[in-house]
């Protein structure tokens, strides 16, 4: 935009990405689905699921993105530090990966890395992004399968799910490290709304305390918390809580 254009936007407004480069046909797409949402689409879609894109996997954008990636890059690489020991981890993974936002850590410490996923758009960007690590599109978290990891990640997805779900996940994810290490970085302290479903859009966010995932995952062992750090300007004073467990049959138990 150019200056002339650029005084009709509110100060919050110049911070979003620049509107007027989206194609026209775009722009009709986003307002006819934003009328049908307020409409008829209430009723229509109260079954249909939500769909994440690379928008929704994070709530920060632009030079907060940037940032909000970073940090958490430090505090993932900084508890696979302790994990590994010095010694290179052969296999790890990551549950809910999305277009790769932190997996690319985990290559710094194993040859081999799979991020499972279920949205084929976020599987796409991913892969085109980050050939060197396999990504998998998945009917569901709760039903992967695959061969033992050293290590199994999961980051701001069990926040999203209902009890149950999140249950299941932690199954599988202590099916994926049988003898290795899990790590869960999630919600753990309440903060607003903890469960919101948004008309249209069947969003959940939900904390469950340290306490709960321990439950969820028996009989891993909780050996060790780290805080979760986020830009300084993020609302939430306890933005979550980084869980380290270790299978009862670790090599290193």
């Amino acid at each position: 935009m150019n200056s002339n254009e650029f005084r009709f936007f509110s100060e919050s407004e110049k911070r979003f990405p620049d509107c007027t480069s989206l194609p026209i046909g775009l722009l009709i797409k986003s307002l006819f689905v934003k009328a049908r949402r307020r409409s008829w689409g209430r009723l229509a879609d109260r079954n249909a699921r939500l769909v994440w894109t690379t928008s929704a996997v994070s709530d920060a954008e632009g030079p907060t993105a940037n940032v909000r990636n970073y940090l958490d890059h430090c505090t993932i690489r900084n508890i696979l530090t302790d994990v590994a020991g010095g010694r290179k981890l052969s296999r790890a993974c990551e549950l809910g990966c999305g277009y790769g936002r932190v997996i690319m850590v985990l290559k710094e410490f194993a040859d081999y890395v799979t991020g499972f996923e279920r949205e084929q758009v976020l599987v796409d960007v991913a892969s085109g992004l980050l050939p060197e690590i396999t990504f998998q599109r998945v009917d569901s978290l709760a039903t992967v399968q695959d061969e033992p990891y050293d290590l199994a990640m999961i980051c701001t997805v069990l926040q999203h799910l209902t009890d149950d779900e999140a249950r299941r996940v932690c199954e599988a994810l202590k099916s994926l490290a049988r003898r290795g290490h899990v790590l869960i970085i999630e919600k753990t302290e309440p903060f607003r709304i903890t469960t919101n479903i948004e008309q249209g859009s069947q969003f959940i966010s939900r904390d469950r305390s340290v306490q709960t995932y321990e439950d969820y995952m028996r009989p891993f062992r909780l050996v060790r918390t780290y805080e979760r750090h986020v830009e300084p300007s993020y609302g939430n004073p306890s933005p979550g809580t980084c869980m380290l467990f270790q299978s009862p049959d670790s090599s290193n138990a």
